[in-house]
């Protein structure tokens, strides 16, 4: 079994970078073995708009650090900035910022090139783990 989790594919940012992935996890199973993939289902905005998404407040060794991503849609990619405030106490806070770049590919998309890649019973799978999952079969030896 091939697992790429946590919305891992979508850091490639081409359909020809994705096929090429998926290939390549088709190779690393043995025949009748799996791909199991989790994805963000993405809604795509229809015009370039910016999104803020809180994540929370977390304490440490006396410190509060305060997370958020900012979304910034350029269809079909958008970039992304991962923000997290370092509150010591003090007057003023440190923020720490990483930013990356993510193709929001559509799961139906991604079931395509599954297939395409050579993977059989490429099917959704939705309420088993938070993100929604796709899954296919490596075919046995003829």
């Amino acid at each position: 079994m091939v697992l790429a989790c946590d919305n891992a594919l979508p850091h490639l940012l081409t359909d020809e970078e994705l096929g090429l992935a998926l290939t390549e996890c088709l190779r690393c199973t043995m025949p009748g073995g799996g791909c199991l993939v989790s994805v963000r289902d993405y809604e795509v905005p229809g015009s370039p708009t910016r999104e803020v998404r809180p994540y929370g407040v977390r304490q440490s060794g006396g410190r509060r650090y305060v997370l958020f991503q900012v979304w910034e849609w350029d269809p079909p990619y958008y970039d992304l900035a991962l923000c997290i405030m370092d509150d010591s106490g003090g007057p003023e806070c440190t923020t720490h910022v990483f930013r990356t770049r993510y193709y929001a590919v559509a799961i139906d998309r991604l079931a395509e090139l599954m297939r395409a890649a050579g993977f059989e019973r490429v099917r959704r799978i939705d309420g088993a783990y938070y993100q929604p999952v796709l899954v296919g079969t490596r075919p046995r030896a003829s």
